[in-house]
């Protein structure tokens, strides 16, 4: 994800990144996501900068899970994420399992590899095929 982060920092979007509190399988938590940014900026300028002013930014997601119920992140990364443009998941759990078909208010960005062939076998696909998908935001009316 970094060097897709680093791209949109390149033009002047603001990036906020959100990592688990607790460790969970194989993901970053938010802690260790804060030392790969600091060492990361220390061998990049677009990134130092960024990190530097806040235009890059680390927030807890509020789980441990290697899924994510968007419903039920953490406060911070609810305020952070408030006027966000563009919402992107990464991951099998987060992008897949629990998110692929959702729809937001917001433009969005699934991305993940399949690593269960009982998931494959629900998307019509093979184990290890990956996922890209992009869905514009849409209007939600509640009835």
């Amino acid at each position: 994800m970094l060097p897709f982060a680093r791209e949109l920092l390149k033009v002047g979007t603001k990036v906020i990144l959100a990592a688990n509190n607790g460790p969970t399988i194989n993901d970053m938590t938010a802690a260790e996501l804060t030392v790969l940014i600091d060492k990361a900026a220390a061998m990049d300028q677009t990134v130092a900068a960024a990190w530097a002013s806040k235009q890059l930014q680390i927030v807890n997601s509020g789980s441990d899970l290697p899924v994510i119920d968007l419903s039920k992140v953490s406060q911070q990364l609810a305020d952070e994420a408030a006027d966000a443009d563009l919402l992107v998941l990464e991951g099998m759990g987060r992008a897949i399992e629990t998110n692929l078909y959702a729809i937001f208010t917001v433009d969005s960005l699934k991305l993940g590899m399949i690593k269960h062939p009982e998931v494959a076998a629900c998307l019509g696909g093979r184990q290890y095929d990956c996922v890209c998908k992009f869905d514009r935001g849409q209007s939600i009316s509640i009835s």
